[in-house]
């Protein structure tokens, strides 16, 4: 405990620095013994277990649906049939124990769920993992996803990745990859770029 402030000379405000992690190891315990469990979310061919007020804590998609009169509010069981079982098993992780485990097979699961299902923090944490992965050649791949879940942030840092690498990504079989619309982004930017458009038309 630690003292936060005092209100008067026999009145002092103390916090637990560890209640947090407390309440949070709590609930991921009770997860596992399937204590009070009011809803069971069905993904793919899975379902999960889970504490209403737990998932409505975490992700503004379950808060709406749990507390502004969805049809959903009164369900035990619930059918998100456009989040798969990956995708849902990583976010359930992070929900209990605010951890989650991200790579290059699962990244687009996790995302797809994260952003349906309004995980913001997950989100972020897709993100900043595709930046930190980008590579040569990997970088369209990177710019369709960045693209497809309006990763503004992160469609700048490639493309200006892109323009820094240009004469030596325009050689690769990457480069052939890229659609009409990111080709005409890509040479439209004012990114600084490594030669001239005509070393790559």
């Amino acid at each position: 405990m630690r003292e936060v402030r005092r209100t008067s000379e026999a009145s002092i405000v103390f916090e637990s620095l560890s209640h947090n992690s407390t309440l949070l190891n709590g609930l991921n315990w009770m997860r596992s013994k399937s204590l009070l469990l009011d809803v069971t979310l069905v993904a793919g061919e899975d379902a999960f277990k889970a504490h209403r007020v737990v998932l409505a804590s975490c992700s503004d998609y379950f808060r709406a649906m749990f507390t502004d009169n969805m049809k959903e509010a009164n369900q035990n069981v619930i059918i998100l049939n456009d989040v798969s079982s990956e995708g849902m098993r990583a976010l359930i992780e992070y929900t209990y124990t605010s951890r989650v485990t991200l790579s290059l097979t699962n990244i687009e699961n996790v995302l797809s769920a994260a952003s349906h299902l309004q995980f913001l923090d997950v989100i972020e944490a897709c993100s900043s993992y595709l930046e930190e992965q980008m590579n040569i050649d990997n970088c369209v791949d990177v710019a369709t996803i960045a693209e497809t879940y309006s990763l503004n942030s992160l469609k700048k840092k490639i493309y200006r990745f892109m323009s820094a690498n240009l004469l030596r990504f325009s050689r690769t079989l990457e480069f052939q990859r890229l659609s009409s619309y990111q080709l005409e982004y890509l040479l439209a930017s004012d990114f600084p770029v490594d030669c001239s458009e005509g070393d790559v038309l």
